[in-house]
């Protein structure tokens, strides 16, 4: 019987030393006491029965406090977001010296000083995507905001590329009765005949707003009414005559098919995927956004709308407005016959050369677009003070 108690310690031991399920106890620190767990149950046999007991436990020493190996605290990780779900950085124009894009500074100087001959406020010039030279009045700064007038028109048309390219509008001949059924009613049929595209290229045919009525239909109580009261004097299509109420009815049509307030499109569709925070649109009596004349911005994000459509219309490696849209718009679509000039989709399309001798009027009032003849250069101005509010007025060439 002793032979057999000791060989049943022997054994326990032997699983002591050896952990649990054969494998090597974990190795103690250099002058720590090593655990001893004591085996589950010892086989003793007494008489002619064999009894398993469990036997007393062996103490084991735990170290206290003073004895655990002092660890510096450590925090917790912080996980990087994954790079497809990281914010983008906000783009921000980038500044060049006018020499390092070819430009002179000299006679950029020499052009400032003309400034002074006429009331434009700012003026930015942009090559190569990089800005080479700012002009700003005293009182105004890059934070200023000009109303655009009629350069409004362009912001106008890109709107309703994007609605095209959307299916909001089925195609720019689409007549504009499909939008104001009314008009089937009208005493002169030929309001029934007045397209999208005649609105675009000012060949409505309707009496031109930008005469001596101006004044007594940006009075009146609803712009809409007044427009469709005037009287149309040529045949839809046949002759070109330039109405900032053929861009007011545009607005209000995409209105219609958009279901939302133009500048409400303007913003998710244009303005807010360029960066543009600060735009703004005035509305008219009847509520319709001025599309024709009543947009605001800052002169710098003036030239990222034209610097979008100098890329054609990609903006960060998105195609913001259809690139189609960008080139049927610049290219001309109706000519002027008293002077010649030519017009495509609410642009005017000139040469920077041929527009030198008018260049006095030319910065005070209308648009024109440098897309096709100068694809590197842009110039965004402001000019004649605006009401109270500090809004001046802003085109871009």
């Amino acid at each position: 019987m002793k032979t057999k108690i000791g060989i049943a310690w022997l054994l326990a031991w032997l699983l002591l030393l050896t952990g649990c399920g054969g494998r090597s106890p974990a190795p103690t620190e250099q002058g720590a006491a090593p655990s001893t767990a004591s085996p589950a149950f010892v086989t003793q046999e007494t008489g002619s029965e064999t009894t398993e007991t469990p036997p007393a436990s062996a103490a084991v020493e735990t170290p206290g406090p003073e004895t655990l190996p002092e660890t510096e605290p450590t925090e917790a990780p912080t996980e990087e977001p994954p790079e497809e779900t990281r914010e983008p950085e906000p783009w921000a124009w980038s500044y060049a010296a006018p020499e390092s894009q070819g430009m002179d500074s000299e006679a950029l100087a020499r052009v400032h000083k003309t400034y002074e001959s006429f009331p434009l406020l700012a003026a930015v010039i942009v090559r190569n995507g990089l800005v080479v030279d700012a002009y700003y009045k005293e009182g105004y700064d890059e934070s200023s905001v000009f109303t655009l007038q009629s350069t409004s028109k362009s912001i106008t048309s890109a709107l309703v590329g994007i609605a095209l390219e959307q299916g909001c509008l089925e195609s720019l001949d689409q007549p504009l009765s499909d939008f104001f059924p009314e008009l089937h009613a009208a005493s002169d049929p030929r309001w029934a005949k007045i397209t999208l595209r005649h609105l675009l290229n000012h060949t409505s045919g309707i009496a031109s707003t930008d005469s001596p009525r101006w004044y007594e239909w940006r009075a009146s109580e609803n712009w809409l009414d007044y427009l469709f009261a005037l009287p149309i004097y040529t045949e839809p299509g046949t002759s070109f005559d330039y109405s900032t109420g053929n861009t007011h009815l545009l607005s209000a049509v995409l209105e219609r098919a958009t279901g939302i307030p133009l500048a409400d499109y303007a913003q998710e569709v244009l303005f807010e995927p360029l960066g543009i925070t600060d735009a703004r649109l005035e509305t008219a009596p009847e509520g319709v956004g001025d599309g024709g004349n009543g947009f605001s911005m800052k002169t710098l994000d003036l030239a990222r709308f034209g610097l979008l459509y100098l890329n054609g219309g990609v903006w960060q490696a998105r195609q913001i407005v259809p690139a189609d849209w960008v080139t049927a718009s610049t290219t001309t679509q109706a000519k002027r016959t008293s002077d010649g000039s030519r017009y495509g989709y609410q642009w005017w399309v000139r040469s920077l050369a041929a527009m030198r001798p008018l260049w006095p009027r030319a910065i005070t009032g209308s648009i024109s677009s440098s897309c096709r003849t100068c694809p590197c250069c842009l110039q965004s101005t402001a000019t004649t003070r605006a009401p109270a509010g500090s809004i001046g007025r802003s085109q871009m060439t």
